[in-house]
């Protein structure tokens, strides 16, 4: 069983939780659009567990409560990890355990949203 909270409907409502941080994978980082020619697979799916954990330390330390990894409905197959499969084993992992409160977040099936704990350093926003 799973540690966190699943929820089905239209995504988009979790942007109503409050400041966020909305990491989009279907978006290229560098120039804010689709990527054309994908690259290597493996790298890919490399980068995209990089920049999910980087986006939760970003929260922790800014303070901002809630991160909302846009990974889409895709689902592995034997030979192919997806994206959705690398932030659900991420979100499971202990990697996250410093910046996450596992049961506060959400498992939706084309997002995640993780709750981000608390900062002692750092205020709300």
């Amino acid at each position: 069983m799973s540690s966190f909270k699943q929820e089905g409907g239209d995504w988009t409502r979790f942007r109503q939780l409050g400041p966020h941080v909305e990491i989009d994978f279907h978006v290229d980082p560098r120039t804010y659009e689709r990527p054309r020619h994908p690259g290597e697979y493996d790298k890919r799916m490399s980068e995209a567990r990089d920049r999910a954990l980087q986006a939760l330390k970003d929260a922790y330390n800014s303070g901002t409560p809630w991160v909302i990894l846009v990974h889409g409905w895709s689902t592995s197959r034997p030979g192919r990890t997806t994206i959705r499969s690398v932030i659900r084993d991420l979100m499971k992992s202990t990697d996250s355990t410093p910046y996450v409160v596992k049961k506060d977040s959400i498992q939706h099936e084309s997002v995640f949203v993780a709750a981000i704990r608390p900062n002692p350093a750092k205020k709300r926003p």
